[in-house]
């Protein structure tokens, strides 16, 4: 498994601070990674902040911690891509990514995606289970977009189920237990915790560049392609969060005070013409559908993964 030992010291200490087992009451073109199953690895936990959540029956949502979980596909036949850039040839697995609510609660997305990933085994945060290998299975839904006609998007779930296990089968009859030959991950395992943020974790976020985006009136304006810093900088806790004092090196900033809690609502609700919980799109790979808490950059280009993992200038 990949070398994240340089990560453990914040990794434990996620696991001490919060328990998730207790229940609370790339690919650079427009093709989606494949429908059905395959496998991969667990590559990033990122940890967004409090965001705005989308009204429930007319009804306001508090704010919630959202949390950005991205696998790295490794089929050798469905999922690598290679490409050559600057006389350089690479090869890496196609990526999807979800962002959703970090609840605990039994019928929380969050929660059934951890229990899945656990699979019955003593693990306390999402964060321990980085670099691990799992089977995989993609869900495909179609959406009609004004323009583009039939868009495909794959996501990691199917009605809010997810269909992730052991990356291992056990003979019923002998119980003896085959381990699948899974490959190591192409990408970086990125992690970034909201409380307790480090230099490392936050530069490792960092995509560089800027990308042309048209206006309404026909110009043309240059916007960041860094969305991902972006993002966890417009949550509504930063003000006063660790992340914010790291940044700006003071002390005891006052925290803004989030929306009060409201009683058990879903974690996201169905838009119109879109099928309910579609997974995110992630700026650097453009094989998932957008996120309903927010929509990334889009445009993108094989420079901004290439960016992201330095290795454009």
């Amino acid at each position: 498994m990949s070398d994240i030992s340089h990560l453990k010291g914040l990794i434990d200490t996620a696991a001490e601070l919060e328990d998730q087992s207790v229940e609370q009451q790339n690919n650079f073109n427009d093709d989606p990674p494949p429908a059905g199953i395959t496998v991969g690895r667990f590559v990033e936990y990122i940890e967004l902040g409090m965001h705005e959540q989308p009204d429930y029956m007319g009804k306001e949502k508090p704010d919630a911690e959202m949390v950005r979980v991205t696998f790295e596909l490794l089929h050798p036949d469905k999922n690598m891509r290679e490409w050559e850039h600057d006389g350089e040839k690479h090869r890496h697995g196609q990526l999807l990514s979800i962002q959703l609510p970090k609840k605990m609660n039994e019928k929380a997305k969050y929660k059934r995606l951890f229990n899945k990933m656990t699979y019955g085994r003593d693990i306390k945060h999402l964060a321990q289970m980085l670099g691990e290998a799992f089977i995989i299975e993609v869900f495909h839904n179609t959406v009609k977009k004004e323009g583009r006609g039939d868009v495909t998007y794959a996501n990691l779930d199917k009605d809010g189920n997810f269909g992730i296990s052991a990356p291992y089968v056990v003979d019923p009859m002998t119980q003896e237990r085959k381990e699948y030959n899974i490959s190591e991950p192409t990408y970086p395992i990125r992690l970034f915790l909201w409380k307790n943020p480090t230099q490392e974790t936050w530069d490792s976020l960092f995509i560089d560049g800027t990308r042309e985006v048209k206006q309404e009136d026909g110009s043309l304006k240059q916007v960041s392609k860094n969305w991902l810093q972006e993002r966890i900088q417009s949550a509504t806790n930063f003000s006063g969060s660790p992340l914010d004092q790291m940044l700006n090196a003071v002390d005891d900033l006052a925290v803004t005070e989030t929306k009060a809690e409201t009683a058990d609502l879903p974690d996201t609700l169905p838009s119109e013409g879109q099928p309910t919980e579609a997974a995110e799109k992630p700026a650097e790979t453009q094989v998932d559908a957008p996120a309903t808490d927010a929509a990334e950059p889009s445009g993108s280009t094989a420079d901004d993964a290439l960016a992201a993992l330095g290795l454009v200038a």
